[in-house]
């Protein structure tokens, strides 16, 4: 029997992890779930028909101008320098019963690949080709008992790799081993028959391992601990009264990281040039060598450390984990290790309220935690695909909603889908936010006068306008919305259609000062609160109160202030305007902090607004009611309690009460203590 022209199609497979070992395939067919064939089979005579039907993965080879081979392989998420096992059951549903069928691995392309074929009446063959140089492993075809014979019987074949050591088995009996020095690796695994033959594939499962799973420096029998850092007189225990991550700091900005219990006892070793730590499981290893894994804290596996990224994601109590193969694949698995979604994805978001938003080859759709399509895949588009590899740009469902994208052959505008795919408000939007405390969404549309222009408005859960797609922004306030009238004068309001002539006259008019931009506060029913006559309006921390900056700005406004603070009902708390406008003075922040980022202008935070007073700086309450006296010559908005102030050349810390803060104090070290050089100590048996 020759090889012949070799049809090679892609497709994506599954997985799972149980203990120490990935299973990169673990499936019996009984639907396409996992998108398996997405593509319309082909039927004509002389051609390749393949399909998942009747629980089987079926390969139809009508060619009968040649004996030669066809097969279809299915793409996977396989790390190459782990262990791998490629195992299936294969059965003969009509042909002649003297021609091959069976298994393909490593089918980079008709000149490499790793063959595993039976043929019904009865004989076995193994080859190999590296560089079109075909290796007659078996040499030829073998009679073996081990055969089931016939048609309609079920064998099942295994080809285990490890480095270049390959091992067959034919039905749970090993029959060869052989050295494939130089063999070209390919992340598939496929079926494959002769011409005039259709064969079924079913019960693949593909797993990988490594020989050595122990986690690096964990303190246990037999391991030998650092002593080459002083080591702490006694434990601290952590102040999460959880285990935590520390540090042991070797040079300037060079860490080593290892992992100490909740009584400050060490659990690792500082080893670690990356090591990460989040709801009771451990992150280790180097993307760049493709070696990231996940354990628990009793270093037992979670992950084999065979990735090139994981996101740890916590949903309902629940820990997965998104992990990326090193060929992009992406698989799901949770805090047991089980495979939730195999890897047969592009790529996979994180999971809410049990479902996932991912892609295929086929494109974006949503999946729930069995691996069925919600959302078939190809139906939602993303304009942030290539962001979410480097941020985070996630796609969630809240409250039995999520926020998604048509396709573009659908318009390729935003809506929001339900659990069933179906979309409660339809997909018309250039963009749609959510807004927690009024279950509403603030949308936005191109503007029917101008669309290198976005106007924004207010729609409530069931798509009806609460405030109307007129505005140039709108943002939230408590369960009020600052709203802003006119052009943006930075452009906040340009559509994606905007060139860059469409930016060249902003900068112009901006230059000319013929950009005019209102604020003012509306309701979430849309009603007035603050009137659209503004200069601008910004939140604070507090919900109930908004900065306002006045429409009559004064000509000496760089002198005094022209703001003042207004509650949720529009009414003015607090008149600023005999206060001191802030003025960037860069000698007087020359000697300030570097690494302390504070806001310096009058910011009303923490119930208390810093202002100036014929130079001195002090602070006020929402009542105008002086709580700080007028003493600095700067002064820093609150931020958790704290203030920074200057005094003559000297920056110091205080509190809501005036009272001066040590560094530690203001800066109270929170995790990791990146000065630290004492090896937490190891608890006595």
């Amino acid at each position: 029997m020759r090889l012949n022209l070799f049809y090679c199609f892609f497709l994506l497979i599954g997985s799972s992890i149980y203990g120490q070992k990935l299973t990169v395939l673990n499936t019996q067919f009984d639907d396409d779930r996992h998108n398996f064939i997405t593509r319309k089979s082909v039927s004509k005579t002389d051609s390749v028909q393949y399909f998942v039907d009747k629980g089987y993965f079926n390969l139809d080879n009508r060619h009968y101008v040649s004996s030669g081979y066809r097969w279809y392989y299915l793409s996977c998420g396989i790390q190459p320098a782990a262990i791998t096992q490629y195992k299936a059951e294969i059965t003969q549903i009509a042909g002649v019963q003297n021609y091959g069928y069976g298994i393909v691995v490593n089918a980079f392309d008709g000149s490499n690949y790793v063959m595993f074929t039976i043929a019904a009446n009865g004989f076995y063959s193994i080859a190999a080709a590296t560089n079109g140089v075909l290796n007659k492993i078996s040499n030829g075809w073998v009679k073996s008992s081990l055969v089931k014979t016939g048609l309609k019987a079920t064998n099942q074949l295994v080809i285990e790799r490890q480095g270049d050591l390959y091992s067959f088995l034919l039905n749970g009996v090993s029959i060869k081993q052989v050295n494939l020095v130089g063999q070209k690796f390919a992340a598939n695994m496929g079926l494959t028959a002769q011409g005039g033959m259709h064969v079924a594939m079913d019960n693949i499962d593909i797993q990988q391992w490594l020989s050595n799973n122990m986690i690096q420096g964990k303190i246990g029998s037999g391991y030998t601990p650092i002593t080459t850092y002083p080591i702490a007189a006694k434990p601290i225990p952590t102040k999460s009264n959880k285990s935590e991550l520390y540090i042991i700091a070797t040079g300037t900005n060079q860490y080593m990281y290892g992992l100490k219990d909740k009584d400050g006892y060490r659990l690792i070793d500082p080893v670690h040039s990356d090591l990460d730590f989040q709801n009771g499981f451990i992150k280790v290893g180097n993307s760049k060598a493709n070696n990231l894994g996940i354990f628990d804290e009793q270093g037992n596996v979670i992950v084999p450390q065979i990735m090139k990224s994981i996101a740890i994601n916590r949903s309902k109590q629940a820990t997965y984990f998104i992990c990326r193969a090193d060929n992009g694949i992406y698989g799901l698995v949770d805090q047991f290790g089980k495979t939730v979604l195999p890897f047969v994805y592009n790529y996979i978001d994180q999971v809410s309220e049990g479902f996932v938003y991912a892609k295929t080859y086929s494109g974006w759709g949503v999946v729930d935690l069995t691996g069925l399509p919600i959302v078939p895949f190809g139906t939602l588009d993303d304009a942030d695909e290539k962001r979410k590899r480097s941020f985070i740009t996630t796609k969630q469902f809240f409250q039995g909603r999520m926020i998604a994208t048509a396709k573009a052959s659908d318009g390729g505008k935003e809506g929001v889908l339900d659990t069933k795919g179906n979309w409660v408000i339809m997909p018309k939007y250039e963009s749609i936010s959510r807004v927690d405390t009024n279950q509403s969404y603030i949308v936005s549309i191109l503007d029917p006068q101008n669309n290198m222009r976005l106007k924004y408005g207010v729609i409530d859960y069931t798509g009806k306008n609460m405030i109307p797609p007129i505005y140039s922004s709108i943002s939230t306030q408590g369960k009020n919305y600052i709203v802003a009238d006119g052009f943006s004068p930075y452009g906040d309001d340009f559509s994606d259609l905007a060139d860059e002539d469409f930016w060249d006259e902003l900068d112009e008019a901006v230059e000319q000062k013929k950009v005019t931009q209102k604020w003012g506060m509306l309701s979430n029913t849309g009603s007035v609160i603050i009137p659209i006559k503004h200069q601008y309006i910004a939140s604070s921390l507090d919900n109930q109160v908004a900065m306002v900056e006045f429409e009559d700005a004064a000509a000496d406004k760089n002198a005094k202030l022209n703001k003042g603070l207004y509650d949720h009902k529009g009414k003015m708390l607090l008149n600023l305007s005999q206060y001191d406008a802030y003025v960037y003075d860069s000698v007087k922040l020359k000697t300030k902090p570097k690494k302390d980022y504070r806001i310096l202008y009058p910011y009303y935070a923490d119930g208390l607004i810093n202002v100036g007073k014929a130079g001195k700086w002090g602070y006020l309450d929402k009542t105008g009611k002086i709580v700080i006296p007028f003493q600095y010559d700067m002064a820093s908005a609150f931020y958790n309690g704290v203030a920074l102030v200057k005094k003559g050349n000297d920056w110091e810390y205080i509190n809501k009460a005036g009272k001066k803060l040590t560094e530690a104090e203001a800066n109270p070290i929170l995790g990791i203590d990146y000065s630290n050089k004492l090896l937490p100590p190891i608890r006595s048996n």
